[in-house]
């Protein structure tokens, strides 16, 4: 397939770099508003362009990879489905909910394949911890950590806003490193029945917050952090023992597993920080390569749970981009 690529932004390294590692992918071409960003990317694509509507017409192009800042993913997802082009697009998949329905229902209607890339979803240590949880026997509490020092923080307390952290464009730890832990705990146990978030708030973004997802039997509590570090994790409790996922949701790299009366199973296959994105994109190559539509709609219902939590979350905390 060729591939085209909407943004220029750090992301896009990551991309390439994941691309090259699957035979089927061919990076075809890259736009960006910027020539001067575009340049160092001259020599992984047939051409780069700040023409958009060359890269959308161009019936060479068979997907496109939207990597925008967060508030403009729905606007040029669309464009490139009303192009005819499937679309990866990075996460979050949309601010808000009502988007990602438009988005999911287009593709559906005109046999299209919409994507959002979420590494945790594909990650075959996510899976094996999945497949763990009933062991633990009635789950009591479930808590998540993904906090990292931001090298833009520094940046930002000067004065300085840039994309991660400017409400105009969708910044901040909810939609940045919290949609992993909220993929992470809906894609075990489904649909909370309350969800409420509790930002701590700089200059209109959410630098840090804990988001609580109320399951009724039990509660989960999810933390994201861009203005300060911790161990991050996944700890899943029952009354029978624990798992725990030793890294960040987004890589699942490794586990513990802890059952009462038993020695603790250790499990480690450690991915760099953007080593699970092979995954996906092995995924998406799947799909496409089979035009499995059907099993794209089963991955855009978890995208659309997702999407629905976040828009709870905004609304429970008065956030509006």
């Amino acid at each position: 397939m060729n591939i085209g690529v909407i943004g220029s932004g750090f992301i896009v390294d990551t991309f390439i770099a994941t691309s090259k590692q699957i035979k089927d992918f061919k990076l075809y071409a890259i736009w960006g508003r910027h020539k001067e960003k575009l340049i160092k990317f001259e020599n992984e694509f047939k051409y780069y362009t700040t023409d958009l509507d060359k890269i959308l017409n161009d019936e060479n192009i068979d997907v496109i990879y939207v990597a925008l800042p967060n508030s403009l993913h729905y606007e040029y997802a669309m464009k490139a489905l009303k192009h005819g082009k499937h679309v990866i697009v990075e996460k979050p998949f949309t601010v808000y909910y009502k988007d990602a329905k438009k988005l999911i229902d287009y593709a559906d209607k005109n046999n299209l394949i919409v994507f959002e890339a979420i590494t945790t979803l594909h990650n075959p240590l996510y899976h094996k911890m999945q497949k763990l949880v009933d062991k633990l026997g009635d789950i009591k509490i479930v808590e998540a950590n993904f906090s990292q020092y931001s090298r833009r923080y520094d940046r930002f307390k000067k004065g300085e806003i840039l994309p991660v952290f400017d409400k105009k464009l969708a910044g901040g730890a909810l939609l940045d490193l919290n949609v992993y832990n909220i993929h992470f705990v809906v894609s075990i146990f489904g649909k909370p029945k309350k969800v409420q978030y509790y930002p701590n708030m700089q200059k209109g973004v959410d630098t840090s917050g804990v988001l609580i997802l109320d399951y009724g039997s039990f509660k989960a509590s999810l933390t994201a952090s861009k203005d300060c570090s911790s161990d991050n994790h996944v700890v899943i409790q029952g009354d029978k023992g624990y798992l725990r996922c030793n890294t960040t949701s987004s890589i699942c790299g490794a586990y513990t597993l802890a059952l009462n009366g038993f020695d603790k199973q250790d499990y480690i296959k450690q991915n760099k920080e953007f080593g699970a994105w092979i995954y996906e994109m092995k995924v998406f190559n799947s799909l496409y390569k089979k035009n499995d539509l059907v099993k794209a709609k089963e991955y855009n219902k978890q995208t659309l749970l997702v999407a629905r939590i976040l828009d709870d979350a905004l609304n429970s905390a008065n956030l509006k981009y």
